[in-house]
């Protein structure tokens, strides 16, 4: 008869020390999110700019002109420029998030196109942990609004406010301080009923961030 106590209160102390550890498991470790950031974190500020290379097309920006062949104003293959500055946030050394200015233009078959950017940047490094040569591998993206204008055809072309949208990539390799820099090359492309403009950009950039 002594047993079945003696079995009930080793099961009571197993299922105890079980929930015990259950509990240790899931508590928070405050440690590993303590000095987390090597690279980037805090504030951040930037700026980019390079050689484009692609093609504008578009019509003033009246409805009975828009589609008629007869005031469209296009650079065919066309080169130019582009150049951008951010402020905002690194909240990690994956992801970063800011606010946009900038734009690019383009010049060919005797038009000169020009194209604005009032928006969002974004970068992310999804291998900040996987060593020195890929830490600073990344991927951007600007998102945002803008004006485009053509200039030389037979009536200004006006795209209006236009959505803007870029990709691309980004290699931070160098470092001096808290500033990284490195090449990029993107993807962007901008366009209303009125217009549209798609471009290659080949640069670079430096970002500074206010920590760790």
């Amino acid at each position: 008869m002594r047993i079945a106590p003696a079995l009930a209160v080793t099961v009571v102390s197993l299922l105890a020390a079980g929930v015990a550890r259950a509990e240790a498991e899931n508590e928070a470790d405050n440690t590993s999110y303590q000095n987390t950031a090597k690279r980037r974190s805090d504030f951040t500020f930037g700026t980019g700019g390079g050689f484009a290379l692609g093609r504008a097309s578009g019509y003033p920006n009246e409805i009975q002109k828009i589609r008629d062949s007869e005031y469209l104003s296009s650079t065919k293959l066309g080169l130019g420029s582009g150049g951008l500055f951010w402020l905002g946030v690194a909240f990690n050394d994956y992801l970063t998030f800011g606010l946009a200015v900038g734009g690019f233009s383009l010049s060919g078959n005797g038009r000169d196109a020009s194209v604005g950017l009032y928006g969002f940047h974004i970068d992310a490094f999804p291998l900040a942990a996987y060593g020195a040569n890929l830490r600073d591998l990344g991927v951007f993206t600007n998102l945002g609004t803008g004006p485009l204008k053509i200039k030389g055809g037979p009536e200004e072309a006006d795209g209006g406010l236009l959505a803007y949208v870029e990709g691309g990539v980004v290699y931070e390799r160098w470092r001096l301080w808290r500033i990284g820099f490195g090449p990029t090359v993107s993807l962007v492309h901008v366009w209303s009923d009125s217009a549209e403009a798609t471009s290659a950009m080949f640069g670079g950039r430096l970002a500074f961030y206010g920590g760790p």
